[in-house]
């Protein structure tokens, strides 16, 4: 048996129950969701759709739980084709009529939560090119060289390389943003 002290699912629960399964996957939801939105509007997502994305990757997240063995860069890596394929999707579509509005950078809800300081490192991070991007988003979230090396089937000092550039690319942004 193991007992669960928090949340709708306290008490105790058989060790081999989805229960305890489904309460580690809600801790890691709760833990990890916001992150990864972040995560999907710093490679380059609107706020609605890094939203979609992190709701669809969740839902992967929960069928697979008990296969996947280190789930923060899984959820990124998978975040990542679902971006890809809606962009693909996207570019195949033919539209049928302009909408009048343009789309919002970051939603509604998620604008309220992020800081001034959020905010201007997600617009700085929109002006890399995209592997440089990618790169720091990773890295903001706390993974280093070779996990994302690993992630992006690249090689550590390609990582590197991008880091390095887009710290140097970054400087210039925010020297310019001084200036004004």
């Amino acid at each position: 048996m193991v007992t669960v002290t928090v949340g709708p699912k306290a008490g105790a629960l058989a060790a081999g129950s989805g229960g305890l399964r489904d309460a580690e996957f809600a801790e890691f939801f709760r833990a990890e969701h916001k992150k990864l939105i972040r995560f999907v509007i710093a490679i380059g997502a609107s706020g609605d759709e890094a939203a979609e994305i992190a709701q669809v990757t969740f839902f992967k997240a929960f069928e697979g739980w008990d296969a996947i063995r280190a789930p923060r860069a899984w959820i990124r890596r998978v975040a990542v084709n679902e971006l890809t394929a809606a962009r693909q999707a996207a570019r195949r579509e033919t539209p049928r009529a302009t909408l009048p509005d343009a789309p919002v950078p970051v939603s509604t809800a998620l604008a309220v939560e992020l800081t001034q300081e959020a905010r201007q490192v997600l617009a700085a991070l929109q002006a890399l090119p995209p592997r440089q991007r990618q790169v720091m988003a990773w890295i903001i979230d706390g993974f280093g060289a070779a996990e994302i090396a690993r992630e992006l089937a690249v090689s550590p000092e390609s990582v590197r390389q991008s880091h390095a550039k887009a710290r140097k690319n970054l400087t210039r942004f925010y020297g310019r943003r001084k200036q004004r």
